[in-house]
């Protein structure tokens, strides 16, 4: 094997290995957001429907936080998927991307067990924000100098994927002003702003250029950035 070829294998054993790791710390923050879900003890005759009524709270975090990590597990797929190279740079940002996604389990089950309580939906807020501002990183210095870790970017699509990135967080954000005007009713339902914002993100801001797949390694290849 030529000294080439061995750099191009070992950095695609280091992508690789990010790639994987970083799909591991998902899998592992979807399975924890189920064990706030412990089944009733001690029910007796009859008890069942109110004791799931009691729990309805935490089956609503569950299901609005698996949602959200699904998509930023998503919006991570979408980012990295045209790496064409490994990167440190690149790598650190995708671990502060994940310190964020690892605390949704916590705020979560806090949020759950406090259903209606500003302060546990401030900090749940809050988490997100972070988790997206994260992301809005990843992306950039995924995409930085022109692309060149994936082959080439556009500066419409890096804004593109920029915005999408940016989106959870700003709707959560909303959610923190509702709160600090005293709307708390009002901020534990921001998350709904996500799809329409994502909508209308597409519509005004859409995606030009083509989507890129990942070639395969050459040692120093970099690809040459659109025109």
């Amino acid at each position: 094997m030529s000294a080439e070829d061995e750099v191009s294998h070992l950095e695609k054993r280091l992508l690789d290995r990010m790639l994987f790791f970083t799909d591991a710390v998902f899998a592992i923050v979807l399975t924890l957001l189920v064990l706030d879900l412990k089944p009733p003890e001690g029910m007796g005759p009859g008890q069942g429907l109110g004791t799931l009524g009691g729990m309805v709270g935490r089956f609503v975090a569950f299901f609005m936080s698996f949602a959200l990590v699904s998509i930023f597990w998503l919006a991570h797929m979408s980012t990295t998927s045209v790496l064409r190279r490994f990167d440190w740079p690149a790598t650190l940002a995708n671990l502060v991307f994940l310190a964020p996604i690892c605390l949704i389990p916590f705020v979560s089950a806090w949020y759950g067990q406090n259903i209606g309580d500003p302060f546990s939906w401030l900090i749940y807020c809050w988490i997100l924000v972070a988790t997206s501002a994260a992301n809005v990183a990843l992306v950039l210095t995924v995409s930085r100098g022109g692309g060149k870790l994936i082959g080439g970017i556009t500066g419409r699509e890096t804004l593109h994927r920029v915005l999408r990135a940016a989106t959870p967080g700003l709707s959560f954000a909303v959610g923190i002003v509702l709160l600090g005007q005293g709307l708390g009713h009002f901020a534990q339902f921001c998350w709904v702003l996500i799809p329409p914002a994502l909508w209308l993100e597409g519509r005004f801001f859409p995606r030009l250029s083509a989507p890129h797949r990942r070639a395969p390694f050459t040692a120093g290849g970099e690809g040459q950035p659109p025109t």
